[in-house]
């Protein structure tokens, strides 16, 4: 998977996603969601694949936009997709399963935290992250 930042559209793979969600019809917005976010909780029993973490992100990212209505100005690479993130109905159970997606990409033995671990900018990756998470409502770790 190409990564050229570490915000949460800054990859192939969250790319790839946005350009699915984009073309969704805007009743299905909340689904495509909540299921990018559903495969990264469901996945954390075999090893979270970065691809679906990578997407969970993506996910997560405009599940914030569509709960505050702010857009995610850490990154350069925001798709102007997030323009159909007023599409996606904000309930407290997407928060909940958006935090618990989150947490899973977070964890220490996570593939995604794998992969940033070498990297020079892995703390900066974590720190966005846990940015995201935080402005979810979730706790600091």
């Amino acid at each position: 998977m190409a990564t050229w930042n570490v915000g949460p559209f800054d990859n192939d793979a969250a790319a790839e996603w946005c350009e699915q969600f984009e073309a969704a019809a805007p009743a299905e917005r909340t689904e495509a969601v909540s299921g990018a976010l559903r495969r990264a909780t469901l996945d954390s029993a075999p090893p979270l694949s970065d691809m679906a973490a990578a997407q969970a992100v993506a996910a997560a990212a405009v599940v914030l936009q569509a709960h505050t209505g702010l857009p995610d100005l850490t990154t350069p690479h925001a798709p102007r997709f997030v323009a159909g993130a007023d599409h996606v109905d904000v309930t407290p159970d997407l928060l909940r399963l958006t935090r618990v997606a989150v947490e899973v990409i977070m964890r220490e033995d996570s593939s995604w935290r794998r992969g940033w671990a070498d990297d020079v900018e892995g703390d900066l990756a974590v720190e966005a992250l846990e940015h995201l998470y935080a402005a979810l409502g979730g706790e600091q770790h």
